[in-house]
């Protein structure tokens, strides 16, 4: 075993691996299926799943669902030996019975052959094929094709002998309070991959080449990663590029992800920005640390760059060789400031030598997102009490309602927040009075929790709006509004989500019995009063 390098080791993570989709085989087994087996982690999903399959009777049918590369293999598979000779599986709804025969065709032959009678059927399938059997099944299959529409239609997951589980409904991110993480799952196994025992062939494997000096940034960077803090780092960065990018994260791509990290021609902190051949590292390249200006960040690259002395990094630096991590010296000015400050993010939370990479601390906090954390859980966890509404009434009295009303507004300066603008004809101005509160019940009500967003309830003159949508790139969008920013084309996204809300409020503003006329430095109040309309100069 030790004679395997941590390299090749490490390749059973990695895409282009024969493993990265399991399947059923009879090859014999070796040291790559060991170290693949070691490193699974049960998905919350396949609990649900198992605990399904063995309540399933004849005629039903359980469909795993999901998309690309999220594990539905791996979970089918692994139960595929103690039920096949008592279940008809599916593995692969993408796959076909014969060379001329379409997906869907393969799927009517299937549930021809299911059903009242038959043995239970189990189907591993992607969303996307289950929407198209649903559209171009047979006609003899309508009955299941309809109970496929009210499933992805209204999230219904049983109906009679039909029953669905989703990848979706089972996230890898969550929201938490203080002092969690933002995915149990990839904590577990990053610690499983990583973890300095003896039944971790990974561990046993990267001492082997450690005491060869063998591929030493490789073993550098498997013990960062043993780092609890340095994984917490890199699970709220992928965090946010699934928030940010609406990134969706496969299991398989986070496994491709963590051997780009730890094989790449970098160290850890460069390859998590720099790696060329991962799709899901070009999208967190955006949230690099060393694209950050601050006055302090922007000091330092400068005096490093310019060589100046700086004893206290000197000291530092020579505590990193204790790591395995080394730069060049003389200083050289390509990039290496650079990678300085993405080291300075990954162990922000760490304690090494002096500590010099601390003072670059606050630079790096991530503010937004804990600020939407906390409303995302004071939505969530809202039970009508007077302290938790308080809490949220902070968030829609100081950031949302202010925000709503200055992009209302935008073409109006000087408004107050109690009239909205309806539009301009010509040099007049007009304008409604309106009254835009938190909807507390609703909240309390009708919230529905999603992981990627969180819906705000208002209502305009007590009258209940729909709720909004607000994912971190609208509340990104609302807090700089209220300190003056001006939107552009790169914010189109959360623009959209902005006027669906303010195209509500001026729907119920327009039938207000009262206007207000701004025109040449004069204003006007009409007001309709049953049969008659007051006109007032001057307001």
């Amino acid at each position: 075993m030790s004679s395997i390098p941590l390299r090749k080791a490490l390749g059973v993570l990695a895409k282009s691996s024969s493993f990265s989709v399991k399947t059923t085989t009879d090859r014999p087994r070796d040291i790559y299926d060991d170290l693949k087996d070691y490193l699974y982690v049960e998905p919350e999903i396949e609990s649900d799943f198992r605990g399904r399959l063995s309540t399933l009777q004849p005629g039903e049918c359980v469909f795993l669902c999901g998309s690309s590369g999220d594990g539905k293999s791996e979970i089918l598979s692994r139960y595929y030996e103690k039920y096949k000779n008592r279940y008809t599986f599916h593995l692969d709804a993408t796959h076909s019975f014969s060379p001329d025969q379409s997906a869907i065709e393969a799927l009517n032959e299937l549930f021809d052959r299911a059903g009242e009678g038959h043995p239970p059927l189990v189907v591993g399938i992607n969303i996307g094929m289950l929407a198209n059997f649903a559209k171009e099944g047979a006609e003899r299959h309508s009955d299941l094709r309809s109970v496929i529409e009210r499933f992805l239609d209204g999230g219904i997951r049983s109906v009679g002998h039909y029953h669905f589980l989703d990848f979706e409904s089972y996230p890898k991110f969550r929201f938490h309070d203080s002092g969690g993480s933002y995915s149990s799952f990839m904590r577990k196994l990053f610690k499983q991959l990583t973890q300095p025992i003896e039944e971790n062939l990974f561990h046993m494997i990267a001492r082997g080449d450690e005491l060869r000096k063998r591929d030493t940034h490789i073993t550098t960077n498997f013990r960062l990663l043993a780092n609890e803090q340095v994984q917490e780092i890199i699970i709220t960065t992928l965090f946010k590029t699934r928030l940010i990018k609406d990134q969706f994260i496969t299991t398989r791509a986070l496994l491709d992800l963590l051997y780009q990290l730890l094989v790449g021609d970098n160290y850890l902190f460069d390859n998590l920005y720099l790696a060329k051949d991962n799709e899901l590292i070009q999208r967190i390249a955006e949230f690099d640390p060393a694209l950050i200006h601050t006055q302090i960040i922007d000091q330092f690259v400068l005096r490093y760059e310019l060589k100046l002395p700086d004893v206290e990094l000197d000291t530092f630096m020579t505590e990193l060789t204790t790591i395995g991590v080394t730069f060049a010296t003389p200083r050289e000015t390509s990039g290496q400031a650079a990678s300085l400050l993405r080291l300075f993010y990954l162990i922000k939370d760490c304690e090494l030598g002096n500590n010099y990479h601390h003072q670059f601390k606050k630079d790096f906090e991530e503010r937004l997102l804990d600020y939407y954390s906390s409303v995302w859980l004071q939505h969530s966890q809202y039970l009508g009490n007077s302290e938790n509404q308080q809490e949220l009434r902070n968030f829609y009295v100081r950031e949302l309602i202010p925000a709503v009303f200055a992009y209302a507004n935008r073409t109006a300066s000087g408004l107050s927040m109690r009239e909205l603008s309806l539009g301009q004809f010509g040099q007049c101005h007009v304008t409604a009075p309106v009254t835009l509160k938190a909807d507390y019940d609703a909240i309390q009500l009708k919230h529905v929790q999603k992981n990627d967003y969180f819906s705000a309830y208002l209502k305009v003159d007590d009258q209940p709006l729909k709720p909004m949508s607000i994912n971190l790139n609208l509340f990104e969008l609302l807090c700089k509004l209220n300190k003056g920013y001006r939107p552009n084309k790169y914010d189109k996204n959360a623009i959209i989500l902005l006027d669906e809300m303010i195209d509500q409020i001026r729907a119920v503003a327009k039938k207000s019995n009262v206007l207000n006329y701004y025109e040449g430095g004069k204003s006007y109040r009409v007001e309709a009063d049953g049969k008659k309309i007051i006109v007032e100069g001057e307001i």
